[in-house]
Parts: structure tokens; sequence; C-alpha cells
């Protein structure tokens, strides 16, 4: 095994492309040890988790606290903090939102809302997750553009929709979790193989895929089916769903990879 494929097994690699992120959480975590004030991150994927976590290891007097908006979310904020700082749920800076929309004539999907929210000007770090129990909808925000938002969204799609504040402690609704959890074998880390074994659909189409841009490693448009995956990479594939790599368990007696992945299917 060679040593590249060493450092993506274990996830402890870092990407050219990420340098700008690693920067930034670099400056909050000098600023948290020098002024030892907490400092709040925008909101994170997992592998920008899985990062900072990494970076904040090498600080004996930091830890880092995630809150997303309830237990379990995807998409977190982080309070960089003295070790001895214990946050409470208000210093996350979220907020709660629920899409008011025609449920009589309208069938909403996550694509719909992240387009309209990311279409108004929002930055795609200044929300996290969004949700649904199969018929409400419901999203995260920084709390410091609630304003903002409300007079900006008033459309998903084609129809007319109201962004409704809710509160956490009475109004958030439980999410349905549509995914579902699989062991794949791969012969490579790349993109092409593992969208192409999780998908049950041929190295020839998965290529062109990636090529054409119909895929994106971590939110960013990636064009290089030979780029490699790693633990807490999401691989979002336009039409069919999202793949998430939980774990890379090692080899198999034929000499593949055995992963575990997360996979929604649309």
């Amino acid at each position: 095994m060679s040593d590249k494929e060493k450092v993506n097994m274990n996830g402890g690699f870092f990407r050219p492309e990420e340098k700008p992120f690693i920067d930034k959480i670099g400056d909050l975590l000098l600023r948290t040890q020098s002024m030892y004030i907490p400092q709040l991150t925008d909101f994170l994927n997992l592998r920008q988790r899985a990062i900072l976590d990494n970076l904040v290891n090498k600080y004996d007097d930091l830890f880092v606290h995630y809150y997303g908006g309830y237990e379990g979310a995807e998409r977190v904020r982080g309070i960089i903090a003295p070790d001895y700082f214990v946050p409470k749920q208000s210093d996350f800076k979220i907020a709660l939102y629920e899409v008011r929309y025609p449920e009589r004539f309208a069938n909403l999907h996550h694509g719909q809302i992240l387009g309209s929210l990311t279409g108004s000007g929002i930055d795609r770090d200044h929300f996290g997750d969004i949700i649904t129990d199969g018929k409400r909808w419901q999203f995260f925000v920084f709390d410091d553009i609630s304003k903002y938002i409300e007079q900006q969204v008033d459309k998903i799609g084609s129809f007319k929709v109201h962004l409704i504040k809710k509160d956490f402690q009475n109004d958030l609704l439980m999410p349905i979790d549509e995914s579902d959890d699989e062991t794949i074998n791969v012969q490579s880390l790349r993109l092409d193989t593992i969208i192409a074994e999780a998908y049950d659909l041929s190295r020839t189409q998965t290529k062109s895929m990636v090529e054409h841009g119909k895929v994106q490693l971590n939110w960013v448009p990636n064009r290089n089916p030979s780029a490699f995956a790693t633990i807490y990479d999401t691989i979002s594939v336009h039409g069919y769903g999202r793949i998430r790599v939980n774990n890379i368990m090692g080899k198999s007696k034929n000499n593949k990879y055995i992963i575990f992945v997360n996979v929604i299917k649309k």
C-alpha cells in the first residue's frame, strides 16, 4: 500500500483546495489561545469538522463544542474555546425557520430549498441542515441574518412561500432519515469507483458524470474522476443522491477497500 493510500485510509491528510478553510480555522485557534475568548465558526460539514478536530488537538488548553440545532445534525457550528468554557445553546447563534407553502399543490424537496437559499445571496456556510418529517420543512441559519432571509426568500420553485421563525424547544420537528448504511467493496478510493458501486452504475457512466460536472465533493464541484475520497467526505451525485464515507475499514482478501457508507437514493 502506498503512503498516499495509507493517508487516505485514516483521513489525516488535507487537500490543496482545503487550505483557505485551514488558514481560517488556524486564525480562530490562535485568536482563542492569545485572547482566551471563545470563537464561533460558520456551519461546518463533516469533512470540515474532522479537519477542525485534527487542528484543535494540537492545542492542550483548547476545546471545540458543536451544535447544529438538534442532536445528530450533519452541519454544525463550532465554538472554539478554553477548556473551562461551557457554552449555552444561545451561544451558537442559530435560528430555526419553517417553510410555509401550499401543501395541496406543491411538493417541495431538499434541492429546491437549498437552491432558493443560495440563490438569495446567502453563503452556503451560513445555513445548516434542511430537515423534513415528510410534510413540513425546516432549516437552520445564522441568527444575525434572520431579517434578511425573511425579506429575500418568498418563493421556492414556482410557489410562493412564507418563512416562519420557530422555537427550538416547542416547534422543532422530528426529521425522517431516508438514508441507508451500507458496506461496499471497491478497487480504489476514486470518486467514479465509489459512485459506480454505491449506485450500481458502470465506471464509464460515472466517469462521464464526474467529467460533465454532475458530482460535488463536500459541496464543491469536482470534475476529476480520479480524485480520492476519504473519511467524512460527502459525494453528491446529481439525479442520484448523496454518499457519505463514514469509515474506511481496510482491505479485503481480494485486495479491495472495504468502505462503510451512508447513501441517500433519490
